[in-house]
């Protein structure tokens, strides 16, 4: 089984923990096998299943519709859109356009490989599988390995880089992969054709010249490219690239976003000041995860003075206490994130673990249930 993201250490922890009657786990696993259960029940998601192609006119290529941007009226008469920073349009997440239909089916694969993983069902196994060829493979149904029409403004931009953020998620994919790897539903030729799209896609991300918008943001957009693209070079077996694209990044990310104190400047200025800095940090820690695999501490490296850690420990008091957050933006909106980006923490930085699991115990009772304390259970001689 090859992990990219997750750590087979935490998973094979929470199996035996589940073996224990009565464990706390247990109401965890209750809600992945319900949720899996409803999935295995519904069709695949596919880009093809929306009901108006991008403008190149292929309902293969990934469309999705910048978050901000609104229709409006024009003063010589007629409609237009424009872009409204910290203005969310509700539009963007609807079946329309593809980003919550992508954001769905990386979940689903999670969720289904997990369940696989935890249960040896294999119906969860093919459910997973399926999709997967669906999205990647399948000539009727994949999706082109490009995002062209990403953060789409009508009749002004046909994509824009930063919409490479919604592809962040696909590491659950690649994940799923690793879960179900011994259940044989996925053969040699489908694991060569999903690495030759994830090898075009990354060619894409950098070369191409939306891709390469996407490289040059300074904020979380651009530390999320660079843990897309190097994740997508370890998966087609690039550990050189790999390698490269997390050096490069020590100082173009780490050294120019956060102070010494661990302060993000470009995401304190931001409209949501507490969800850009805790997307960056995750971002980063994923870089920690993957900088592992090719034999680089990236947890404990120091830069010009700056460290990873230190942006968790200048956030980790607000994610404590939310209501001391002295932003326009409110940490409670953001808890599904914090609590993994809590659970990624204790893993690399096993030194702050008693503040880290104090954190992770104080959130809402429902967060107790979720299914990253599976993915990411931590070792319970420090429990």
């Amino acid at each position: 089984m090859k992990l990219y993201t997750l750590d087979i250490a935490c998973l094979e922890r929470a199996r035996r923990a589940l073996a224990r009657p009565g464990h706390r786990l247990g109401s965890a696993r209750e809600l992945l096998l319900s949720e899996a259960d409803r999935l295995c029940r519904t069709p695949p998601e596919s880009v093809v299943s929306k009901p108006t192609p991008a403008p190149g006119g292929d309902a293969h290529d990934y469309l999705s519709l910048a978050p901000d941007a609104w229709p409006t009226l024009r003063r010589t008469g007629g409609s237009g859109w424009q872009q409204r920073d910290g203005n969310l349009n509700p539009a963007a997440q609807r079946d329309d356009y593809d980003a919550a239909r992508l954001a769905r089916m990386t979940d689903r694969c999670l969720t289904l490989g997990a369940a696989w993983y935890f249960t040896g069902q294999r119906v969860y196994a093919q459910a997973a599988a399926e999709q997967i060829r669906c999205w990647f493979i399948d000539p009727e149904t994949r999706m082109r390995p490009h995002l062209n029409y990403a953060h789409s403004v009508p009749g002004d931009l046909a994509g824009q880089g930063s919409g490479l953020y919604e592809t962040a998620s696909l590491w659950k994919v690649i994940d799923s992969l690793g879960l179900i790897a011994t259940s044989g539903m996925m053969d040699a030729e489908d694991l060569a054709a999903l690495r030759l799209w994830f090898g075009t896609f990354s060619d894409w991300m950098f070369n191409s010249a939306s891709g390469f918008e996407g490289y040059v943001w300074h904020d979380w957009r651009g530390t999320s490219h660079d843990a897309q693209r190097t994740l997508y070079r370890l998966f087609c077996g690039d550990s050189a690239g790999a390698a490269n694209v997390i050096r490069h990044g020590l100082t173009l990310r780490l050294a120019a976003q956060f102070d010494r104190e661990g302060r993000q400047a470009a995401a304190l200025d931001s409209d949501r000041p507490f969800s850009a800095s805790l997307r960056n940090l995750e971002a980063h820690l994923l870089l920690n995860r993957y900088a592992e695999q090719v034999d680089i501490d990236r947890w404990n490296r120091v830069c010009s003075g700056r460290r990873v850690r230190a942006g968790l420990e200048y956030l980790l008091p607000f994610m404590r206490e939310p209501d001391l957050w002295p932003w326009r933006d409110r940490v409670s909106d953001e808890q599904t994130r914090v609590q993994r980006v809590l659970l990624q923490a204790l893993r690399g930085y096993a030194t702050s673990g008693a503040v880290l699991r104090e954190a992770l115990l104080g959130m809402p009772e429902e967060m107790q249930a979720r299914r990253e304390w599976l993915l990411w259970y931590p070792d319970e001689r420090e429990n």
